[in-house]
């Protein structure tokens, strides 16, 4: 195969829709990016009378012992919600790169972080009551470990409040989370990550096999053609859900959200 500079070995025919998928994460990127945002990072804390901030004493605790837990519960949102928006950038911006190098091994194990944890952490933040005490006070809360029908009811939630209707929440469970269906990400992200995997029979091994480390080309152009018609519905769904939870806590412009739609628009055309 030729040697593309812009595009390694990616064939042609991808191209349009790895810059859409490259696009859709720099709509993501902006949020940790652009002074615009920088609300989720910034966050004034006022100190009057004699509720001072003792010796010593972390922000968190002292706006506890002072009875100002909404500001703390939202210091602590906006924290998290920074954070992860950080490595979903770092994680799905090389998984693009080593797709473009056909390491697809590597962008399938990649693929994993952002979709199967990071996704259920942000729709938690966003619609699950009580999530920010669980994480504060509870030492065994896993933040990204819950049950399929609550991943299902997470997704049908988020759906309500962005403006595609195209997007099924059964289709985003079966792309990302749906271990009875052999092309899903966790079923990619482990055959990426296991030389043989023998547990579910949608992705057992076959004999003679090492998973992705036996990929002949054939299944590359496969792996490709699921990344690529399945990637880009995946990022447009993460990019409105981020972009309605940043744009309820901080205070915006709408005209900003309206520019953000018209670009979006562009990408997908």
């Amino acid at each position: 195969m030729e040697l593309d500079s812009e595009y390694y070995f990616l064939p042609k025919r991808f191209h349009k829709s790895h810059d859409r998928c490259f696009l859709l994460i720099r709509q993501i990127e902006e949020f940790i990016t652009d002074k615009t945002y920088d609300g989720l990072r910034l966050f004034k804390i006022s100190f009057t009378g004699r509720t001072r901030l003792r010796k010593n004493e972390h922000i968190f605790d002292y706006l506890l012992r002072v009875n100002r837990k909404q500001e703390h519960d939202e210091l602590i949102r906006n924290q998290i919600l920074n954070s992860i928006l950080i490595d979903i950038c770092y994680f799905l911006q090389e998984a693009l790169l080593c797709s473009k190098k056909k390491r697809l091994t590597v962008t399938f194990a990649l693929l994993r972080k952002p979709f199967i944890y990071d996704l259920i952490v942000i729709l938690r933040l966003m619609f699950e009551i009580g999530f920010i005490d669980k994480f504060n006070i509870q030492d065994s809360f896993d933040v990204s470990s819950i049950p399929d029908k609550d991943k299902k009811a997470l997704i049908k939630k988020s759906l309500k409040v962005i403006l595609t209707d195209s997007i099924k929440s059964k289709d985003i469970f079966d792309f990302v989370f749906n271990q009875n269906k052999s092309e899903s990400i966790i079923n990619f992200s482990n055959k990426a990550l296991h030389l043989s995997t023998t547990r579910n029979k949608k992705i057992k091994t076959e004999i003679q096999n090492l998973n992705f480390i036996f990929s002949t080309d054939e299944s590359i152009q496969s792996q490709w053609e699921y990344l690529y018609a399945k990637l880009p519905l995946l990022l447009l769904y993460y990019v409105q859900i981020i972009e309605i939870y940043v744009f309820s806590i901080l205070d915006l412009p709408p005209a900003l959200f309206e520019k953000r739609l018209v670009q979006r628009i562009e990408i997908l055309k």
